[in-house]
């Protein structure tokens, strides 16, 4: 998982193309620094959470407490961010990118508070899973606006789904590891 989440990391500075208009026209973006955002808290967790995962593994260790405080942070922050963005899609009658959002938004707050009751891996699998899911809607292409809010949506969008696809293998072979006892 640490690749993923270094790549979520970097577009925070990354210049990448974005698709904008119709028909499709690529335009290279960047987000200047000096322009960050509360969106950015989700990115910089993501790079905070895999330098910490980087640490654990090489010191064959579990990760600390700086990890789970940050992919907390990482899972809070967008779980906010979804929130707004829910309540101005309910305001404008947009009920389609409002059921997108509101999946993430009651599933990341249970896994957190799961994961929070385990110990070592096991609860930064958890951990990382929560922020994935609850970054979700911001790798959406339904919303052009919030797809293209982080350099363009597209190394995002990848980044997350393949978080989301090793969260799920370590899941299964968690449970195949429960049930057989190896």
């Amino acid at each position: 998982m640490i690749v993923p989440l270094a790549v979520i990391a970097a577009t925070l500075v990354a210049a990448v193309l974005v698709p904008y208009g119709y028909p499709v026209k690529w335009l290279t973006v960047t987000m200047p620094l000096e322009e960050l955002s509360p969106f950015a808290a989700i990115q910089v967790s993501a790079g905070v959470v895999a330098g910490a995962l980087a640490l654990a593994a090489r010191r064959d260790s579990a990760p600390g407490v700086v990890a789970i405080v940050f992919a907390l942070i990482g899972m809070l922050a967008s779980t906010i961010m979804t929130g707004i963005a829910v309540k101005v899609f309910a305001d404008g009658g947009l009920w389609t990118h409002v059921m997108v959002f509101v999946a993430p938004m009651a599933v990341a707050p249970v896994l957190a508070f799961n994961a929070l009751r385990m110990r070592g891996w096991d609860r930064m699998l958890l951990l990382v899973g929560a922020f994935a899911i609850a970054a979700l809607p911001y790798g959406c292409p339904l919303i052009p606006g919030m797809f293209n809010l982080f350099s363009g949506g597209l190394v995002y969008l990848a980044a997350w789904g393949t978080v989301l696809v090793l969260f799920v293998r370590g899941m299964t072979l968690r449970a195949s590891y429960d049930t057989t006892g190896r």
